[in-house]
């Protein structure tokens, strides 16, 4: 069995923007710039042959897979737990004060050998990770060969640890291409 995943990032927010954490506790739309970059990601997955798109219920997420979704003529489907993780005491504060208050985690959120974080009162990442993964796991059932999934930057990171992909920093709208073959999993190529 062969299934194709592009699982992609949302548009911009005015979160993005100003430097600020925004998990599934903040349900901001996308800015205009978000819509902008919406359209250019569908313009990148058209030619990927993509059957149906699956998105996160939150509104940066959703919007962007409807944008994308339209471009490519095909449906979209809402699955809850493809949401944000909940970042807890740090959802709305500015990415600098996070990094001074609690240096730790945030230096290691990205980091895939530091699997057992949260920040006060926020979800866990390796919780995040299993229920993300229980949801790819029940795709691979689905009569589709090639899926879209419109994912959160919390989310996309936790994932990419997980298959040990290497990055930096994922912008809005970044596409990885996520492929299962055989029982097993891979990412083919690189962040486009």
């Amino acid at each position: 069995m062969h299934k194709d995943f592009y699982v992609f990032r949302h548009g911009e927010t005015n979160f993005n923007k100003e430097g600020r954490c925004q998990g599934s506790g903040i349900d901001l739309d996308l800015n205009q710039e978000g819509f902008n970059q919406a359209g250019l990601l569908a313009e990148k997955l058209k030619n990927k042959n993509i059957d149906v798109v699956y998105t996160s219920p939150l509104l940066r997420a959703k919007h962007t897979a409807e944008t994308v979704a339209k471009v490519l003529g095909t449906n979209v489907n809402v699955i809850d737990d493809l949401r944000e993780c909940f970042y807890g005491e740090a959802e709305g504060k500015l990415l600098s004060e996070i990094a001074q208050k609690w240096p730790y985690v945030a230096q290691n959120w990205s980091n895939p050998e530091c699997m057992d974080l949260d920040y006060p009162n926020g979800e866990n990442k390796k919780d995040v990770l299993a229920r993300v993964l229980a949801v790819f796991d029940k795709l691979i059932s689905e009569p589709y060969s090639v899926m879209g999934i419109a994912i959160h930057g919390g989310t996309m990171a936790t994932l990419l640890n997980y298959f040990k992909f290497d990055f930096i920093k994922i912008p809005n709208c970044a596409v990885f291409h996520l492929v299962f073959e055989d029982g097993n999993w891979r990412i083919e190529g690189e962040l486009f």
